[in-house]
C-alpha cells in the first residue's frame, strides 16, 4: 500500500489533467493522500477534493510564507473547516526564515495560534521548518505539541 502523505494535488501545475490524475492514483497502487493546504485558498481546494474522492483527506492552514492573509475571520474558518471529517491535520504551518518576507514576529504569531487550534481541535500538525528550526521547535515545546 502507498499512502502519499504530503501532497498539493491544487497546485496549478495540475489544472489540465488533474481530474485524469486523480482518477489513475487508485490503479497505480495508490491508496490514501493528505492534500495540503498551504493558505485559504487552497486549503480550500484542498478539502474540495477530499470531498470529491474517497482516498483523498485534507490538511488545511496556512504556510508561513502567506501568513500576512490570516486575520481573526480566516483562523474561525479553519476551525469550523477542520471539524469536516475528512480533515486529518492542521498544516502546512510553521515558520520560513529563508525569506525575508513576512516578518518572523508576523509569522510566529500565526503559527502559534494555527497550533493552539490543532491543540484545541486535537489534530496533528503538518510543519514547515526552514532556516527556523530552533524557534519551530521552541514553540512546539511551548505549545505543548507533543500532546496533541
Amino acid at each position: 500500500m502507498i499512502f502519499e502523505t504530503h501532497a498539493h494535488y491544487d497546485d496549478e501545475q495540475y489544472n489540465e489533467d488533474r481530474e485524469e490524475l486523480l482518477r489513475s492514483l487508485p490503479n497505480k497502487g495508490i491508496e490514501y493522500v493528505v492534500n495540503i493546504g498551504a493558505s485559504i485558498e487552497t486549503s480550500k481546494k484542498s478539502l474540495d477534493l477530499a470531498n470529491r474522492y474517497s482516498y483523498i483527506y485534507a490538511a488545511i492552514g496556512v504556510h508561513p510564507n502567506e501568513v500576512e492573509e490570516l486575520n481573526e475571520e480566516n483562523i474561525l474558518w479553519l476551525k469550523e473547516a477542520a471539524k469536516d471529517p475528512k480533515v486529518v491535520a492542521i498544516g502546512e504551518i510553521g515558520l520560513d526564515y529563508y525569506w525575508k518576507e513576512p516578518d518572523r514576529q508576523i509569522q510566529k504569531e500565526w503559527f502559534d495560534k494555527q497550533m493552539s487550534l490543532a491543540k484545541e481541535l486535537k489534530l496533528p500538525m503538518v510543519i514547515h521548518s526552514r532556516d527556523s528550526a530552533k524557534d519551530n521547535i521552541d514553540m512546539m515545546k511551548e505549545t505543548g505539541a507533543r500532546d496533541i
